[in-house]
């Protein structure tokens, strides 16, 4: 974000749950949002002032977000637990024990990364855990025009 609408200067902006921001993903220059340490998404339209957004009976932090539109957001977190926002209603959908980290989604289709190297893939149904070469914890992931690569601890680089 800018200072003052001045290109290549730093603002300070605070979503407001006094906790760690774990992740932001834009789908507009100034449109998103973002997640927290403590349960909390957070959405903006102008990248200054940022507006909690409720997930009822949301029993885990949240680190991992794809913000596709306003009416079109998954967000990751533990317990292995995705979350998928319509622009109407929150929908819950378990992956598992492990933790997940980060999130890349288009439509039905994505795939979410985590702890213990774990990757699942979504294909217009539920997710299903994929192997993979590594059990390090993964930390982010890319879908970028078919080629898929994760990261994380230890150097993990895994590409597919």
């Amino acid at each position: 974000m800018t200072d003052d609408g001045e290109p290549g200067t730093w603002d300070a902006v605070t979503p407001g749950s006094d906790s760690n921001v774990n992740a932001l993903d834009l789908h507009g220059p100034r449109s998103g949002h973002a997640v927290d340490g403590n349960k909390t998404v957070f959405v903006t339209d102008d990248g200054s002032t940022w507006k909690k957004v409720g997930i009822a009976d949301a029993n885990h932090n949240f680190y991992g977000v794809d913000s596709d539109a306003t009416d079109d957001l998954t967000v990751v977190g533990g317990g292995g637990t995705a979350y998928h926002w319509n622009g109407s209603e929150w929908r819950r959908e378990d992956t598992g024990d492990a933790s997940l980290r980060d999130v890349e989604r288009s439509g039905a289709h994505g795939l979410t990364v985590g702890g213990g190297g774990v990757v699942f893939r979504r294909d217009a149904g539920d997710w299903t855990q994929e192997a993979t070469p590594t059990g390090s914890n993964l930390k982010a992931v890319v879908d970028a025009e078919g080629v898929e690569i994760a990261v994380g601890a230890e150097r993990t680089v895994i590409e597919r």
